[in-house]
């Protein structure tokens, strides 16, 4: 059966893979692009001055440590100095990957339903919407068992946060995916049960001190909110394209199902 060129109205034998008339490929029909903004430009992208601001801060620590004469007149130790250039130096780097990924991508996210039941297969999926066609994109969806661990050491009883992927789907590996044009990557779970401990009392007055001097301590709010949402389950995907990696996370209340009693 022949198709019609939608640019020109050029009627194509059925095995013609391009328009004979124009040029244009079949597929671009079949699948045509969506009507999305372009990319926007560097300068309006918020994260690319968050990049600008952290590593001029990180490179004032660098020059203050290798310049001589500047860490006296400073006044501070150089381990400060050094813990000053580490923390600016790794939110430099995440307000870089955020500016690529804002640059390449119109919509990234996952979606999981918000409650299962245990022992019931749900679907989580990926919805990746780039702006241009990108190569050597790989995607892995994993099911994440986060709880809290108790230890003893020295005598005292502490508190550590664990983590275990429980299943693990590679989904594509080093593929291309085409610009303009919404990609579904779809993975499916077998809801588990709690069998470990997911919420612990003492790690949670834990967080509401710690979050108390969020005000006065930048970034205790969130460490101390990821303390209090760490234990649960976990729908992680990761995605990667050449040097470049993000991860999306979304979580999942598993609902333990009654048993069903027989009815006389």
């Amino acid at each position: 059966m022949a198709w019609s060129c939608a640019a020109c109205a050029y009627e194509n034998p059925t095995d013609a893979l391009v328009c004979d008339a124009c040029g244009v490929a079949q597929r671009w029909h079949e699948d045509p692009p969506l009507d999305i903004p372009p990319p926007p430009p560097w300068h309006h992208v918020g994260a690319v001055w968050a990049l600008l601001g952290y590593g001029a801060l990180a490179l004032a620590g660098v020059l203050v440590l290798v310049v001589p004469g500047w860490l006296d007149a400073l006044g501070v130790a150089a381990p400060w100095i050094v813990l000053e250039v580490g923390l600016t130096g790794a939110a430099a780097l995440g307000a870089l990957v955020e500016a690529v990924w804002q640059r390449r991508f119109n919509r990234a996210f996952v979606e999981v339903p918000r409650t299962v039941r245990t022992g019931q297969a749900f679907e989580a999926v990926l919805t990746l919407v780039p702006y241009h066609t990108l190569e050597r994109v790989s995607v892995q969806i994993e099911l994440v068992d986060r709880y809290y661990e108790h230890v003893q050491r020295q005598g005292r009883r502490q508190t550590r946060t664990r983590s275990r992927v429980l299943d693990r789907h590679v989904l594509q590996r080093g593929e291309p995916v085409r610009g303009r044009r919404e990609h579904a990557f779809q993975a499916q779970f077998l809801a588990p049960a709690p069998s470990l401990a997911q919420h612990d009392v003492a790690t949670e007055l834990m967080a509401s001190v710690l979050g108390a001097f969020g005000p006065l301590l930048p970034g205790m709010s969130h460490y101390a909110r990821n303390l209090r949402e760490h234990g649960g389950f976990f729908v992680r995907a990761v995605v990667r394209f050449g040097i470049w990696r993000r991860v999306y996370e979304q979580r999942v209340v598993a609902v333990i199902a009654p048993l069903q009693t027989a009815q006389d």
